[in-house]
């Protein structure tokens, strides 16, 4: 699409030129998201899928990414906003990217879709803790996947890095299933006391959750729970309130 590829080559260190054409890209993105484009959004993202991890050759049997770290991962934002699921292995790719990786994450945040889904848990190997929790916080906003429910369970029940095990437990509240609380239950019971505080907060936004689900007997079920719990007062508190909205 040449249009794009006009567009992206005046991303860079200039500032004024970099705002301008990022304008445009922007512009361009969200009208061929638009209802009725489906044309204009297949041409946009398969544009900017082919420019992600674009290379250009210096020397014999030497290349370098084509566009900087910064106009990649503008690409990577930009895609997030029309890329189907044949365009996910350019986001997949980037993800190997230091200077990409967190903003192909955050492209397929916005991705709507089981292969977004599987993207994104494959992203969770090999890679630092600080960039993991991001992606079980981007999993947690699947809340109609089974797939990321039970990814978040594995993570929250038998993750050795204690940061990303909590965001499991704090991103598994976010599902309206019982089954959640397999995990988020023994987690206010373990591990250092800030780490059991949030788990503790994670299982009462469970219970009120399973509540705004119209599950009101496992919602009964758990607000008890915390009630019967060693929990701290405030969270004692929203269950006794939260049982008295179901009595």
């Amino acid at each position: 699409m040449a249009d794009i590829k006009e567009l992206l080559k005046q991303l860079g260190d200039n500032q004024e030129a970099n705002y301008k054409a990022y304008k445009a890209l922007f512009e361009l993105v969200t009208r061929a998201s638009a209802p009725g484009s489906e044309d204009k959004r297949a041409d946009a993202a398969k544009g900017l899928a082919a420019e992600l991890n674009a290379v250009t050759e210096v020397k014999k049997d030497e290349k370098k990414p084509t566009y900087s770290g910064r106009a990649r991962s503008q690409i990577a934002r930009l895609l997030g906003y029309v890329a189907r699921d044949e365009d996910l292995p350019a986001l997949k790719e980037a993800l190997n990217d230091l200077d990409v990786r967190e903003s192909a994450r955050l492209a397929l945040d916005r991705i709507n879709s089981d292969q977004a889904v599987q993207t994104l848990i494959g992203a969770n190997e090999d890679v630092e803790p600080i960039f993991r929790v991001g992606v079980v916080n981007s999993l947690g906003k699947r809340t109609q996947s089974s797939e990321a429910f039970n990814f978040l369970k594995t993570i929250a029940s038998g993750e050795s890095e204690k940061q990303v095990r909590i965001a499991a437990v704090e991103a598994l509240s976010n599902f309206a299933d019982p089954a959640a609380d397999e995990s988020i239950a023994p987690a206010t019971q373990e591990g250092m006391p800030m780490h059991r505080a949030r788990a503790q907060k994670a299982r009462v936004r469970l219970a009120e959750n399973l509540k705004r689900a119209g599950k009101n007997n496992e919602a009964k079920k758990i607000f008890q729970a915390i009630m019967d719990s060693e929990a701290d007062a405030p969270q004692k508190k929203a269950a006794e309130l939260g049982l008295k909205s179901l009595a």
